[in-house]
């Protein structure tokens, strides 16, 4: 199989396995007998352990190479799903959280890595094909998800375990990997490749302002998980509504992450990553302002057209500017920034909500937290007009000296 079928392929099970049950993870929760602010706390857990094993997983990765990290990332997801769904005591909620975030530091940066350095296609084309292919398994998990979870809140977790599986096959046989040999002879320590990724992560401005501005959108970002219990609230119909709304909004992620393959052919990377950062950030404000439903439903869609936008143009900006040396943990690195974000986030809009625990709830809480993340979302426009100021400065200067050469 040619790399970048399998990256596509793995690409749409890693999201399937993840959104089929996230379409109605917080009722889930809450049929648990979990507040909101409990089940941000789980959140928190799972956010925190994506933080303490993101960079140490990305320097294996490195060392030891892509495939097996992937593998391994996959058995961590699937004993987690398991324990998931066998319980509903709180301590083993949280243990499941800890390997759930083992998963996904196994798997961040480690495909995207392997792509890369292994396919012919040109970014542009592997990262927003990629994205498009995961919004269309989120179109199809809203639906599914939701038509399971009217029967039993279990059963799209069944279905997720079966994809986790397929994935697992997928990658053990399909996946080849180039210099396996090269990087486990390699005499460069882990602590070596950590120590010089963050060095370069912060020497680098371009990239580090991008490490900044993946910790304000994802505490932007910890808002959305509040979209359950908002839109099937102010719906007053019951979670099968909800299928559908997760099949608008991966349809609306979709054309978004298209967009930005038509927007790269006229602009420059950095102003397509402020479009999507004030696409964000505007929308959600709105989404907040307003407290009835065709208005939230259709200012929330348009938010997720930004929040389509907004990974591919971070993958494309990001990717363009580190080596494949140290692609992982440089990788492992930004994503560990923005899961601080996320788990601040998290705590500060768990404590407005904490009295939000069912859908009869005022919905109050919700919106003061729609409309701060959304003003936070905001900010990484400053940040980008300065990488697009200093770059404009930076090309400025090469050009009068070339001049002056001549």
């Amino acid at each position: 199989m040619q790399p970048h079928k399998l990256f596509y392929s793995v690409s749409f099970l890693q999201f399937f396995m993840s959104e089929i049950t996230g379409t109605t993870l917080i009722l889930f929760l809450l049929a648990k007998g979990l507040s909101l602010q409990s089940a941000n706390f789980l959140l928190v857990v799972f956010f925190v352990s994506i933080f303490l094993f993101e960079i140490p997983t990305g320097a294996i990765v490195d060392k030891y190479g892509r495939k097996i990290s992937v593998i391994l990332g996959l058995c961590c997801f699937l004993l987690y799903s398991v324990l998931f769904v066998w319980t509903d005591h709180i301590g083993v909620l949280v243990f499941a959280q800890v390997f759930g975030g083992l998963a996904i530091c196994l798997q961040s940066g480690s495909l995207e890595s392997w792509v890369v350095e292994n396919s012919d296609k040109p970014m542009e084309v592997l990262f927003t094909t990629s994205n498009s292919i995961q919004y269309i398994s989120g179109f199809i998990c809203g639906l599914l998800g939701a038509f399971l979870a009217t029967f039993n809140y279990s059963l799209p977790w069944a279905a997720s375990i079966l994809s986790i599986i397929v994935c697992i096959f997928l990658c053990f046989f399909y996946m080849d990997e180039e210099n396996i040999a090269h990087r486990k002879t390699s005499t460069t320590r882990i602590k070596t490749i950590i120590g010089e990724s963050v060095r370069i992560g912060f020497e680098n401005k371009s990239i580090w302002i991008v490490f900044m501005i993946g910790l304000f959108i994802s505490f932007s970002n910890s808002g959305n998980t509040f979209q359950q219990p908002r839109l099937v609230g102010l719906s007053e119909q019951g979670i099968w509504i909800m299928g559908f709304i997760k099949a608008g909004y991966s349809l609306c992620m979709t054309f978004g992450s298209y967009l930005v393959r038509k927007l790269g052919a006229r602009y420059r990377d950095v102003h397509i990553l402020m479009y999507a950062c004030g696409m964000i950030g505007i929308w959600l404000i709105l989404a907040g302002a307003f407290n009835t439903f065709y208005p939230v439903l259709l200012t929330f869609l348009i938010y997720e057209i930004g929040r389509g936008m907004y990974p591919v143009a971070k993958q494309i900006f990001l990717n363009k500017r580190i080596s494949n040396e140290y692609r992982s943990t440089l990788l492992s690195l930004d994503s560990a920034i923005s899961q601080l974000g996320m788990c601040v986030g998290l705590i500060v809009t768990g404590i407005i909500s904490r009295n939000f625990t069912d859908l009869s709830s005022d919905q109050t809480p919700i919106q003061i937290s729609w409309v701060m993340c959304g003003g936070i979302a905001l900010i990484p426009i400053i940040l980008l007009f300065y990488v697009n100021r200093v770059s404009g400065k930076s090309n400025s200067w090469k050009g009068k000296e070339t001049k002056q050469n001549v």
